[in-house]
């Protein structure tokens, strides 16, 4: 059993971990070894690296279960491990994003501790959409990463709540369109609309996210206004944002709806107690990047107050991921 020094000195030495993996994914490694076991020289070899240095690395995400030296200085890709594939969908990219410029600017959460802004802010210069969007590679990676962390919450959501008595829906911030898609599917008395920015639009546009019949497409921003529609859906968007501006996205949602609308906040809750959680991770990374925080329920009802509606439920969904159903107040 660990004493209590050896296990701050372990949670101390988390970023070793989270930058050893984004290491052994830029190079490459899990898809080198989804053949079979290799030998670290051979690894070298192919990924250019000193050997000696590979291996350190390599030994220390095997410690993790990434993977297994199977004899000395041989390695095969574990069932953990092989979602760092590229042709797997899995949490490669969001890996890689989080151990960017979003870690770089983590390195300063004692200012936003101190102060409550975002770190990122004052590290690079700009908001974190703002600085994504004059990074275009970037702000891919960021997208493709997104897309990653939606991986079977999109369906969770669309099986979760009844769409029947609703005719247009309209998915606010809805990206590559992932999730309108899979409502439509499930739904073809629907007809949807796809807001979001300029860059989002054209990316659903292109199919990025998947089929999107009866769909208009419409840019705008969401601080300003939203399109008409009766039941609104808002996945992973709010907890982008502080409370003031998250109020005034579902002000405008409130403000634009028709008679008897609905607006179905899509988030990960924080729970109660002291259970780990990767939500209470998350958050933490949220306060220093974009300023914006994970909720609990009775925080996300305080936020509909304050924006003209009344929590009605919460859905729990087969995914990591609940439905708040507001209806105007």
């Amino acid at each position: 059993m660990p004493s209590p020094s050896q296990q701050i000195m372990r949670l101390g030495f988390g970023f070793a971990v989270s930058q050893a993996l984004r290491v052994i994914i830029e190079l490459g490694v899990p898809d080198l070894l989804a053949a079979g076991e290799q030998s670290v020289d051979e690894l070298a070899t192919a990924t250019r690296s000193e050997a000696d240095a590979l291996y350190r690395v390599m030994r220390l995400l095997a410690a993790e279960g990434v993977f297994r030296e199977v004899s000395p200085r041989l390695f095969e890709l574990t069932e953990v491990g092989a979602v760092l594939r590229s042709d797997r969908p899995g949490p490669r990219d969001f890996v890689r994003m989080i151990n960017s410029e979003a870690y770089l600017a983590f390195e300063q959460l004692l200012y936003s501790v101190r102060t409550g802004m975002p770190a990122f802010d004052t590290v690079f210069g700009s908001p974190r959409f703002d600085w994504l969007s004059e990074h275009p590679e970037q702000a891919a990676l960021f997208q493709r990463a997104m897309v990653a962390l939606s991986q079977g919450s999109n369906q969770a959501v669309a099986e979760a709540f009844d769409f029947g008595p609703f005719t247009r829906i309209i998915d606010v911030g809805g990206g590559h369109g992932q999730l309108l898609s899979a409502i439509l599917a499930r739904n073809p008395h629907l007809s949807g609309v796809l807001f979001d920015l300029p860059s989002g639009v054209a990316a659903a546009q292109q199919g990025a996210g998947g089929d999107l019949p009866r769909t208009e497409f419409i840019a705008g921003d969401f601080f300003e206004r939203v399109p008409s529609g009766d039941v609104y859906v808002i996945k992973k968007v709010v907890h982008d944002w502080d409370d003031g501006r998250a109020a005034a996205i579902l002000r405008n949602c409130r403000k634009a709806m028709l008679a008897n609308g609905r607006v179905l906040v899509a988030e990960t809750l924080v729970p109660p107690g002291d259970e780990p959680n990767l939500i209470k991770e998350i958050d933490v990374v949220m306060l220093a990047v974009t300023g914006g925080l994970e909720r609990t329920e009775a925080q996300y009802a305080s936020l509909f107050d304050a924006a003209g509606l009344r929590l009605e439920q919460v859905i729990q969904t087969q995914g990591p991921i609940s439905i708040l159903e507001a209806s105007p107040a």
